[in-house]
């Protein structure tokens, strides 16, 4: 690859500065600070930027900003790599922009990738360990780093991956699987971790089936308790539109027996009939007047036939003295009045005896007083014989009366004569009220009828029997009349409590009411409410199932579970082939890295060795490259590090191992090489033969200060000159 022209919009100090070139060797020559390590910045700005340490110093001067072009030619394409590097926003952050442009169709392409690495497939340091020699004493590589980035390089093709680095991460890697103890790394982990996610699954399995279950009853209650409540909701609807239509109907009967009662009314004002209730009265009376007619005739005959008492003279005087009671007290108070007397009489005997005694004593002695206790002795004796005859006289009449009435005999004849009498006065007193009654009766059949006046019981007869023809045919349309009347009554009564305009208005001929009638209303009815109770308790269960569920331990997501479960499972599976393949790469990549480095130190040192043959002349023609790519050759006096020979052959010997490196490590495509001030202190001998191995190249970039460069090269062959 070669580049064909430069555009420097600002870079640095240059401004505006446009460079073209051509394959082959293009010598820049311009005196110290004329810009010409500046150019060769800028190249290397275009391939790779620049670092963050460098930007202040690559930015214009005057701008601010690092922008410009190039232009390559890779062959069979060409391509435009733009750059920009400017500060944007409030904090003032460096922004880079770069575009590499397809000149074929002027579109953009590698977008977001590296120029160089795109190109050359090397990072910035490698480019600049190998294409990009710097001024006297730049030649030398950059040691360990380098050698470490060509073996990765050629590799993997990727300097960046580093194999024994790479074997320390496959072991790490291999450690955060696997411990090698076994008892740690995420294989470890994961093993546990499925251990655990199968009980929780089976865990969350029993619980979910148990949760399925009861779900599938509940939605089975529901279902059945919405066709249940339906088949409920729609009997209901028929109930009531049964019903509605029923008290219609009954309106209906209602109004058509209020115009039958009103013609019945009618016929009964305009008939002209006796009243049924006078023509019962009328009847009545006549009955209670033959009633009583034959009673007073059985009191009269019963009267009569009665035999009139004899009166009994002593019955009489038995009467006078108060009949048994009046003789018993007679007698009781004689006998008490003699047995007073008599009692008196005795004490006052005694008495008039002591008061006697009391008089002969002083009558012995010859004293006067003896003559007043014998005058009241005697006096007391005296009354007392009175009290005895009294007494003998109680005795007597007692006796007398007892003698006189035999009550036993004489009471019973004084009942039966009562009992006659009394007899008598009854039938008496009976005839004066059936006389009494039976007029009252006729006064009553009177007022009903005043032709029946003093009417005979036969005359009473007739007429009524001709007031009952004539009332009979009113009394059964009257019977009728309150018949349906009193049902009236009843309909009115029971269709009190609706509204007849609302319920006319409820009639919804829709509802098929062709399985429900008056026969089976009843049976409609126990299903409603059979229906209605099987709703309820569907959704009792329901609700408790429905708690029953809430009750159930939530779980965890049996899906999730098994999900996580089935990853962990595919995780482990992949993690232990990566484990095996982390081994095998391990082994592998260390036996790979060995063998590499025993075959690519001798073929560097061979191509160096010819390079370095070539520019002096054979004088070293043996060179040998060190895994930090530290420099020996052959000499004379032996095996010498580079670093101990002269500066020139130093600096040739580089020269040679970064040609050498480029022919390795350039695959893609050969990179520009670009020359800095970097023959300064080799001979002109070896300049030309080092500008021979320049000329040979696609493109040699070789900037200088001095015009012995040029002069050599014009020995050499041809190549562009370019004044700064």
């Amino acid at each position: 690859m070669y580049i064909e022209n430069l555009r420097i919009k600002s870079f640095g100090k240059l401004e505006n500065m446009n460079i073209e070139l051509s394959p082959g060797v293009n010598m820049i020559e311009g005196a110290n600070e004329s810009g010409k390590s500046t150019i060769a910045a800028f190249i290397r700005f275009i391939f790779y930027g620049v670092p963050a340490k460098e930007r202040q110093t690559t930015v214009s001067w005057t701008t601010g900003r690092a922008e410009g072009s190039m232009t390559v030619n890779t062959g069979n394409k060409r391509y435009r790599i733009e750059r920009t590097l400017f500060q944007a926003g409030e904090k003032s952050a460096w922004r880079e922009d770069v575009r590499i442009i397809d000149l074929d169709n002027n579109t953009p392409c590698h977008v977001g990738e590296v120029p160089g690495e795109v190109f050359f497939g090397v990072d910035s340091d490698l480019f600049a360990a190998t294409a990009f020699v710097g001024q006297a004493g730049g030649a030398q590589t950059g040691g360990a780093k380098v050698a470490e980035s060509i073996e990765n390089l050629l590799f993997s093709a990727d300097e960046n991956v580093n194999t024994q680095k790479a074997i320390a991460k496959l072991d790490a890697a291999r450690t955060l699987l696997l411990h090698k103890n076994g008892k740690g790394g995420r294989i470890y982990e994961l093993e546990n971790e499925c251990e655990n996610l199968e009980e929780r699954l089976k865990t969350a399995l029993a619980l979910s089936k148990e949760r399925l279950t009861k779900e599938a009853q509940l939605a089975d209650l529901r279902r059945n308790e919405r066709t249940a409540r339906a088949k409920s909701e729609l009997l209901a609807k028929k109930i009531k539109q049964y019903e509605t239509n029923a008290l219609v109907k009954l309106f209906d009967r209602m109004h058509a027996l209020e115009k039958k009662v009103d013609a019945l009314e009618r016929e009964i004002s305009e008939s002209g009939a006796p009243d049924a209730g006078a023509v019962s009265r009328l009847r009545t009376a006549t009955e209670r007047i033959a009633l009583l007619g034959r009673e007073l005739a059985d009191l009269e005959a019963r009267n009569d036939a009665a035999a009139e008492p004899i009166d009994d003279p002593v019955l009489a005087g038995y009467e006078a003295d108060g009949g048994r009671d009046g003789v018993e007290s007679e007698i009781r108070g004689q006998k008490m009045s003699a047995k007073v007397h008599t009692g008196v009489g005795v004490t006052l005997v005694i008495i008039g005896l002591v008061v006697l005694a009391l008089g002969v004593i002083p009558l012995i002695l010859g004293s006067d007083a003896a003559r007043w206790p014998l005058i009241g002795g005697g006096i007391i004796l005296a009354i007392a014989v009175t009290l005895f005859v009294s007494a003998g006289r109680s005795r007597a009449a007692a006796r007398e009366l007892e003698e006189k009435y035999d009550l036993d005999d004489l009471d019973e004849r004084l009942t039966a004569r009562n009992a006659a009498r009394d007899s008598r006065r009854m039938n008496e007193f009976a005839i004066a009220d059936a006389r009494r009654r039976l007029e009252e009766a006729k006064k009553d059949a009177a007022g009903l009828f005043p032709e029946t006046a003093n009417a005979d019981p036969e005359r009473l007869k007739e007429r009524l029997e001709a007031l009952s023809e004539s009332s009979l045919a009113a009394e059964t349309t009257r019977a009728e009349y309150e018949k349906q009347l009193e049902l009236l009554r009843n309909m009115r009564e029971q269709l009190a409590g609706y509204d007849e305009e609302e319920l006319r208005a409820a009639v919804d001929p829709t509802v098929g009411l062709d399985d429900v009638d008056r026969d089976n209303i009843s049976a409609v009815r126990r299903e409603a409410d059979f229906t209605a109770k099987s709703a309820q308790s569907l959704e009792r269960h329901a609700v408790e199932l429905e708690k029953a569920l809430a009750a159930l331990p939530q779980g965890e997501n049996s899906s999730e579970l098994s999900d996580r479960l089935e990853a962990a499972r595919a995780e482990l599976e992949t993690l232990r082939e990566k484990l095996d393949a982390y081994l095998l790469a391990c082994d592998k990549l260390g036996e790979a890295s060995g063998n590499l480095r025993t075959s690519v130190s001798p073929r560097l040192a061979s191509d160096a060795a010819k390079l370095m043959a070539h520019i002096t002349d054979g004088k070293y023609t043996e060179i040998g490259v060190g895994g930090d790519l530290g420099m020996t050759a052959l000499t004379d006096s032996g095996t010498r590090s580079i670093s101990l020979l002269s500066a020139g052959t130093k600096d040739a010997a580089y020269l040679a191992l970064r040609l050498a490196l480029i022919g390795m490590l350039y695959r893609r495509c050969a990179p520009p090489t670009i020359f800095d001030e970097s023959f300064a202190r080799v001979d002109d001998e070896r300049l030309a033969k080092l500008l021979t191995l320049a000329a040979a190249r696609e493109q040699s970039i070789i900037l200088t200060s001095n015009d012995r460069d040029a002069r050599v090269m014009r020995g050499v062959g041809r190549f562009r000159e370019i004044r700064l």
